[in-house]
């Protein structure tokens, strides 16, 4: 009692300083009917690859790219239940009181094979996720993020790789209505 009582209390401590900033913030907005636009967020590709390394389809998540997400969720979730479900039927099959110890060497080879099987779809399962949500980060960055630091009036630089050298280009617009 004593211990949900004190997770209760520190989590109401942590949460005044929250309430404090929103009310703040809510105080200091524009009232003259503006509308404001959020501007994107880059997506880190490295960021995206370790997320999905941790947990698969959170780095597609990352990069709002739900629907892949959703599928790697879904795969990781199906592959967990199936090693529970391993777990339990090699432990009954090659145990005969609680003290036994499932051992490598005393397991049939078929039964081998199959964890194997099991460990190899584990690893492509996570390398296929973290390149799918690099690519996901690379695509959200090049059709949602770029494009729109183009449209703004603002001066830009380039660099570009070439055989020769590298190409440095500084774009300024020619006209800004401010």
């Amino acid at each position: 009692m004593a211990y949900c009582l004190a997770l209760v209390l520190a989590a109401e401590c942590m949460l005044v300083p929250l309430r404090q900033a929103a009310a703040a913030q809510a105080d200091s907005a524009p009232d003259s009917g503006e509308f404001t636009f959020d501007t994107p967020d880059r997506k880190d590709p490295f960021i995206a690859g370790l997320l999905s390394w941790t947990w698969p389809g959170l780095g597609q998540f990352y990069t709002q790219n739900y629907a892949e997400g959703s599928f790697f969720l879904m795969a990781d979730l199906i592959q967990t239940g199936l090693l529970i479900y391993m777990i339990s039927y090699y432990s009954d099959k090659y145990t005969q009181n609680d003290q036994d110890v499932v051992s490598w060497k005393k397991m049939e080879s078929q039964d081998k094979t199959i964890i194997i099987g099991y460990l190899f779809s584990f690893l492509v399962l996570r390398v296929a996720c973290v390149l799918n949500a690099v690519s996901s980060a690379e695509t959200y960055n090049k059709e949602i993020y770029f494009p729109y630091w183009k449209s703004q009036n603002k001066v830009r630089f380039s660099f570009d790789l070439q055989p020769g050298g590298v190409c440095v280009g500084v774009t300024s617009p020619l006209y800004c209505a401010y």
